[in-house]
């Protein structure tokens, strides 16, 4: 019951003030996307832990959370249908790529993809191979459908534009909310914060961000997040 609501509570406790603040105009629907961040993220948090709640629904019984991130690519697909009207003209459920920034986007794919070679070698891990099949499926289909397709989406139509792409609010707060869901959690009564973790991912979630930015589409943030966790854990395993 923490994970599902003391965590999540946390983590929009920090980014719901940057949301009002960086907010484009004080409109009623620019608030009503702001509850849609609020109402998709709480959902989302529940559905990936909903198996531990209730056996019927824990069915892969896997040493990773299959069960959880198959329901959660099945809610991001709901909370697209139910919000997509609310970010119409920043909908990046496509597989058009924009070309005009495709190029920018391939740089920063290299560059994570960088940042996953460098975890890989300072990391140790046993060789597991159910490890390396869900790193390499689950967590970039479920959390790009989620974080960079309707959050993101939702967030570009009520933020201010930053100008260039990388000072864009939307992707700042987006990458401080990825790392806060790796860093900070409520579990046993306390409070457990991992620094590094919440810089590390954080760091590359803004990178997923300028890539759907610039691209349009969570496609190729979706191969990379996917790739780079594989990488990162094979590199550790070897």
């Amino acid at each position: 019951m923490e994970q599902m609501v003391i965590t999540p509570l946390l983590h929009i406790a920090i980014i719901l003030p940057l949301l009002l603040i960086f907010m484009k105009e004080r409109t009623r629907e620019n608030y009503l996307r702001v509850l849609g961040i609020v109402v998709c993220y709480f959902i989302y948090n529940a559905v990936l832990t909903v198996q531990f709640q209730f056996d019927c629904l824990n069915i892969i019984h896997g040493n990773w959370n299959w069960d959880g991130k198959i329901y959660g690519i099945v809610c991001g697909v709901a909370m697209y249908f139910l919000f997509r009207r609310q970010f119409a003209d920043n909908n990046f459920f496509t597989l058009r790529q924009d070309k005009a920034g495709l190029k920018s986007a391939l740089k920063v794919v290299i560059a994570i993809m960088c940042v996953s070679l460098l975890g890989g070698v300072v990391n140790d891990k046993e060789f597991n191979l159910e490890t390396l099949l869900f790193q390499l499926s689950m967590p970039g289909i479920d959390e790009e459908i989620m974080y960079r397709g309707v959050m993101l989406g939702l967030m570009c139509s009520t933020l201010r534009v930053g100008g260039a792409a990388w000072r864009s609010p939307a992707i700042i707060i987006n990458a401080i909310l990825f790392g806060l869901v790796h860093a900070l959690s409520f579990s046993d009564g306390a409070l457990q914060i991992n620094a590094m973790n919440f810089v590390w991912t954080g760091i590359v979630g803004y990178g997923f961000g300028y890539i759907t930015i610039k691209t349009r589409s969570i496609v190729i943030p979706m191969l990379t997040h996917n790739l780079y966790n594989f990488t990162l854990n094979l590199l550790a395993m070897i």
